[in-house]
């Protein structure tokens, strides 16, 4: 083996790389190579270091030929090399090695390997020593890929890894890069395990601190004041790593433990006379609001009464950072701080873009930025005057940044502002179009398409009517600069497609003579392809793929993939106005729709970029809808869905990220009512039901692993609140995934039953279970199995409806409304097999009804379907029922006020009565007429009926009124 004999380092790295990657080859494919890793165990323990670090490093590339040894030889072989004293190669590449092993190893031989985690630590403290930086953060970048996959692995050693990490954190005779990258290690076990490093004593005391001091090493450099590029550079500086630390800690450790620490130090930082100490920590305030919302909300008034002060502050970089504040803080509460803090933050922030430093003009204008797309037009009126008069001195900056801001800001006011911006069209109007007219140099590009966004926002809020008189001219500008970009990353060309979509909305048909010019680049951006690079780990990637040109490197398996995201940001700026057009323009689409299909159906597999499915997706229904409307052949229509559900399907089938799968779910059955009835055949209703067994078993496993993890060791309040936000996303996918089946069974009724009868196993096991969301679903769907398919519903009886009943005295509101819903249903639609059921359900739906707290709001629908559900069984189903027993009860039960959907039938029934003059509905003697009166006078006060009921309910009320004018 060449191995054994070769001596220079660099050959036998090579070598090494080879037979590496031989290996990889033969385990994909299958084959084994039985002479190699005997050979690799012998040199693994060879005296020559040189045998055993080619032996490493071939473990380190490929784990999986040791995976099957045995453990105990394993780590005898580690341990020898990890504590090799005389060569410092050797313990490195054997901490390479074990951390691959430990990656792909199976839990038993994880667990026992991690008894070598501190020898494994023990190779950095040579490091330390020598101040080996190089190999130092090399070998700490090693237990950061440790740590991101198998944090747990570090709970016995953290109390060594804790004071390794902060001392080298606290000495400043290391290299910046050193002392982050020792960070990065507690961030990324923070990240990976919150909870563990939340239980680790004094983490937050002692990284916080830190953090905090590493914002404050920063320059007053005069560039800062004089460049005209504001392209960040300094992201790798110490005060930029420590306030990503702040944000990273409270998004993950969260509120209850960053913020009091936090503020322990963020008011004395405040009055410092170092204005490098008020800037940390304005600063911080900045980083750490997003994850600790809950608990500032509450103080948040004391918190802006701190900031404010230092929009004034003697030094600009500080009154810079107080603008970042506040417009961070306007966002993290958007909503509450515009509502109810606007006076003291607008009457402080606006005149800072008096101020005479360029970079804290435009800062304040972002700021505004930030405040404005969260507040009402009503909130902003007050402030109009005096933002655009700063605006409009702004926009005649000498600095382009400035100018840019300034139109961004405008856009964004104008936005939110709606019509109270007519007041100042004309005014900023002809300045936009007058950049787009005249500043035609490569350096204003960034500034044109700012002003063709701030003039297409501004043309939405205006409407149509005031816009004309510039709408031709502005559309000829677009046109011309359309025509003018020639080069793939011309910053105008995503402004251009966002633009023409607003004043697609603008104009509405009168926007169709201008598709011919711009549908075949926005059709070509749609259809761009990213650009990939893949590097070796010893490459130079800074120098060649910038992250400024928007390339990004993820390790995989030992090599950099790397994606440049300016392109997909293109790709899905287009996409998502192909929905603009297809939606505003309907019938006027069609000619374009084949080709944008072609385009998006491939798409909901582009992988690279989430929003660019997700708007592929979204695409699908309004194409449907425009062939639909422009009355194309119904055969064409049938076609072309077939193709898309298949498609859809065969997504669904294997999607594992919740947010797109709530997506695909809505894509299908908007399709689906939009094609009609009985347009699926078999094939599909059966592919459709066994994409969506999939996901629920996944969903399934999902609700047991939190179960699990609620019971586990580490589990605390702040992860409850990570958990309880995955609840809600997997129920919306279930709340799409239920319409879905709905609208399938509206369509394809009793076709449906031979698929659903698939699903039924797993329906009866959601119906069984403690969790109340899986009840619901389960509930819902049975719901929709009888409301659509009647009496041959009756088949699966013994599967639910004793639970159904029962399920009507549920803890959980939601699941007691699907409950009344569905005894409503079998009354309704069910037949007469169900009336002895339903009248058994009678006694359960009163007390629902007349429950303590049944009005209240978490429960009022759940009572008024059962008001609904006994409606129902009195109109439909009343065989086994003693009417003249329930009926007054019944009227008792009224009214309905908040469910629409109930109540035109349960007040269609009570005017029934009412006009065939029941005995039991009049009382005797009429003594219920004044409470009909209530009950119509309540009910038309709350318009919750279609019009038909609510006028015959009004020309009742009147005729009673009319009748007795003394009630």
């Amino acid at each position: 083996m060449s191995l054994s004999v070769e001596r220079e380092n660099t050959v036998r790295y090579k070598v090494c790389d080879a037979v590496s990657e031989v290996a990889k080859n033969s385990f994909l494919k299958g084959q084994k190579w039985g002479e190699l890793l005997p050979a690799l165990f012998e040199a693994s323990k060879s005296p020559s270091a040189e045998h055993r670090e080619a032996a490493l490093r071939i473990f380190s590339a490929v784990p999986n030929l040791i995976t099957d040894q045995p453990i105990d030889i394993l780590k005898q072989v580690f341990s020898a090399n990890l504590q090799d004293a005389n060569n410092a190669a050797i313990r490195m590449a054997s901490l390479k090695a074990a951390v691959a092993f430990m990656l792909e190893a199976n839990q038993p031989s994880r667990a026992s390997f991690s008894e070598l985690m501190p020898q494994m630590l023990e190779v950095l403290s040579p490091l330390v020593a020598q101040r080996d930086e190089d190999g130092l953060v090399d070998g700490i970048m090693v237990f950061i890929e440790l740590g991101e996959n198998l944090p747990r692995v570090f709970r016995p050693a953290l109390p060594i890894v804790m004071p390794f990490a902060i001392n080298i954190m606290k000495d400043k005779t290391f290299e910046e890069g050193t002392r982050q990258t020792a960070l990065e290690l507690l961030l990324t076990l923070s990240e990976a395990s919150p909870s563990m490093m939340r239980k680790t004593p004094d983490f937050c005391s002692q990284v916080i601190p830190i953090s905090l001091e590493m914002m404050t090493e920063l320059d007053d450099y005069e560039e800062w004041y004089t460049t005209d590029d504001l392209d960040d550079d300094d992201n790798d500086e110490n005060y930029v790593i420590g306030e990503h630390a702040m944000d990273r800690l409270a998004r993950n450790i969260g509120g209850k433990a960053v913020l009091p620490i936090a503020f322990n130090y963020i008011p004395s930082m405040l009055g410092s006379e170092k204005w490098e100490q008020r800037h940390a920590a304005l600063m911080a305030i900045s980083a750490i609001g997003e994850g600790c919302v809950k608990i500032m909300e509450p103080e948040l008034g004391k918190i802006i009464e701190l900031v404010l002060p230092y929009l004034r502050d003697p030094h600009p970089r500080v009154r810079y950072a107080a603008c970042n504040a506040i417009g961070q803080m306007s966002t993290d509460f958007q909503d509450s701080l515009q509502k109810k803090f606007h006076q003291p933050v607008l009457s402080n922030l606006i005149p800072i873009m008096d101020t005479p430093e360029p970079r804290v003009q435009a800062h304040a204008a972002a700021a505004l930025v930030n405040f404005c797309e969260a507040a009402d037009k009503s909130i902003l009126e007050p402030y109009l005057d005096a933002i655009f008069e700063r605006l409009l001195i702004l926009l005649n900056s000498g600095r382009t940044y400035v100018q840019e801001q300034a139109i961004t800001t405008i856009a964004t006011v104008a936005d939110s502002a709606e019509d109270r911006f007519v007041k100042y069209y004309s005014a900023i109007m002809p300045l936009l179009i007058n950049v787009l007219r005249n500043a035609h140099q490569r350096e204003y590009r960034l500034l044109r398409g700012k002003a063709m966004e701030c003039a297409s926002l501004i043309a939405l809020a205006v409407g149509k009517e005031i816009f004309a008189p510039n709408a031709n001219e502005f559309i000829q500008l677009l046109v011309q600069t359309q025509q003018s970009v020639t080069e793939p990353d011309d910053p105008q060309t995503s402004y251009l497609i966002a633009s023409w979509a607003r004043i697609c909305k603008v104009l509405g048909a009168d926007f169709v003579p201008y598709l011919p010019i711009i549908m075949p680049p926005l059709l070509q951006s749609a259809q761009l392809k990213p650009d990939f690079a893949i590097l070796d780990p010893d490459d130079d990637i800074d120098s060649k793929y910038s992250p400024e040109d928007g390339w990004e490197f993820v390790g995989v398996e030992g090599q950099q993939i790397g994606i440049k995201t300016t392109v997909l940001e293109e790709k899905c700026t287009a996409v998502e106005m192909l929905i603009c057009y297809a939606r505003e323009l309907g019938p006027a689409f069609q000619p374009y729709v084949a080709d944008v299909l072609e385009i998006v159906l491939p798409l909901l597999k582009f992988y690279f970029h989430e929003g660019v499915r997700n708007a592929a997706a979204a695409t699908i229904p309004h194409l449907l809808n425009s062939v639909k409307k422009a009355n194309a052949n119904h055969e064409y229509i049938l076609t072309m869905w077939h193709t898309i559900v298949k498609k859809v399907i065969e997504v669904i089938m294997s999607e594992f990220d919740p947010t797109f799968l709530w997506q695909l779910y809505v894509t299908f059955y908007e399709s689906l009512e939009i094609v009609g009835d009985n347009s699926l055949d078999e094939s599909h209703l059966e592919s459709f039901t066994k994409a969506t067994e999939v996901q629920l078993q996944e969903f399934y496993q999902r609700i047991k692993q939190r179960e699990q993890a609620r019971h586990s060791g580490d589990y605390d309040a702040e992860d409850e609140d990570i958990i309880m936000e995955e609840e809600a996303t997997e129920e919306g996918v279930l709340g799409e995934l239920s319409k879905a089946l709905h609208v399938i069974l509206k369509t394809h009724r009793t076709s449906y039953l031979p698929s659903f009868d698939k699903l039924l196993p797993i329906v009866s096991m959601f119906l069984a279970d403690a969790n109340p969301a899986a009840r619901q679903w389960a509930l819902c769907v049975i719901d929709d199995v009888i409301e659509f398919t009647g009496p041959a519903s009756w088949v699966y009886h013994t599967h639910f409806l004793e639970k159904m009943i029962a399920s009507l005295m549920d803890i959980a509101s939601d699941v007691r409304q699907a409950a009344a819903y569905g005894i409503g249903v079998c009354a309704q639609f069910g037949g007469e097999n169900y009336s002895a059921a339903v009248a058994e359900a009678l006694n359960n739906l009163f007390q629902v009804i007349n429950s303590d707290g049944s009005r209240r709001e978490e429960n009022i629908y759940a009572t008024e379907n059962a008001i609904s559900a006994i409606t129902k069984i009195l109109k439909f189903n009343n065989s086994k029922v003693d009417v003249n027993t329930v009926l007054p009860a019944w009227f008792a039960s009224l009214p309905i006020i908040y469910d629409e959907e109930e109540a035109a039938l349960t007040y269609t029934y009570l005017l029934d009565l009412l006009e065939a003059q029941h005995p039991l509905i009049l009382g005797n003697n009429n003594e219920n007429i004044p409470r009909i009166a209530r009950i119509f006078t309540e009910v038309l006060s709350a318009v919750i009926l279609p019009e038909p009921v609510a006028m015959r309910m009004s020309n009742a009320l009147k005729a009673i009124l009319g009748s007795d004018p003394g009630h």
